[in-house]
Parts: structure tokens; C-alpha cells; sequence
């Protein structure tokens, strides 16, 4: 009941509040992205997934731990949704602060977040795919599932 409440409200602020149209939101190139991690997410695909941060923080988390995060999202992907969820919703696209840490340690000059909502057969969430810019380039800063 209260993930019917949170999707509801979510999506009421994003009707009330953002202007922008559903087909620019779906066309714009970080929604896209966070989308396509659903299949890096059902493949297990390290490279893919490593590729989507920078090297920087590759290098400060590490590959292994990254490699650890990729197999849970991926067995909670297949488990929850089996791999293929009945829907997946870009709810909206917001700008939002970028950690301080980020911002001294790698660079980080904006930051962020593209809201989704996620349906299975059995579960549905609200979550979402962060990004920080480093110069020109955007990586996600953190995952959904």
C-alpha cells in the first residue's frame, strides 16, 4: 500500500511539476542509458557495467567490489522480475546535489538523477539510475535494484 502511495504521489509531482513531455524524457540520452542497464543487468555484463563509471572510481572501489554489485543486481533482476519486468517508466529527470566527496576526489562538476518505476509480475518499485558529469562525459554514480 505504501509503494501505491509513493508511485501515485511520485508521479503526480512529475505531472504538476515538470513540463517537459513523456517522449523527451524517454529521448533523452540518460534515460536511455538508465533503460539499458536493465540489460547489462540480465546479461551479468562486467565490461558493460565497469564502462559506465569512470576510471577513477573503478580504480578507488575496485573491479572486484563492482563485479560483486553487478552479480546481486543481476540475481535480483532475474528474481524479482525474471529478467524481464512487465514494465519499466521513466518517471522524471532532476537535477540533484552532487556529493562533496565526488565533487573533490574525481571531478564531479553536476550531478543527476533519472526516476523510474519498475513493474513485475509479482513486485513493482520506484527507483532510479544517479549520473554525475565529469567535464563532458556522464557516469552513473549509482544503481537501481
Amino acid at each position: 500500500m505504501v509503494n501505491v502511495i509513493r508511485i501515485l504521489f511520485s508521479s503526480l509531482l512529475f505531472i504538476v511539476w515538470n513540463p517537459t513531455s513523456a517522449s523527451e524524457i524517454e529521448d533523452d540520452p540518460l534515460a536511455k542509458r538508465c533503460l539499458a542497464l536493465f540489460e547489462i543487468y540480465k546479461k551479468n555484463d562486467l565490461s558493460s557495467f565497469l564502462n559506465e563509471f569512470p576510471s577513477q572510481v573503478v580504480t578507488i572501489i575496485g573491479e572486484e567490489t563492482l563485479k560483486k554489485q553487478l552479480n546481486k543486481k543481476h540475481n535480483k533482476f532475474k528474481e524479482d522480475y525474471n529478467s524481464s519486468p512487465k514494465e519499466i517508466l521513466i518517471t522524471g529527470i532532476e537535477n540533484i546535489q552532487s556529493h562533496p566527496k565526488a565533487i573533490e576526489r574525481i571531478g564531479v562538476e553536476e550531478s543527476k538523477e533519472v526516476s523510474i518505476y519498475i513493474e513485475g509480475v509479482n513486485i513493482s518499485r520506484v527507483d532510479g539510475c544517479k549520473f554525475d558529469r565529469i567535464k563532458t562525459k556522464w557516469y552513473f554514480s549509482d544503481t537501481p535494484l
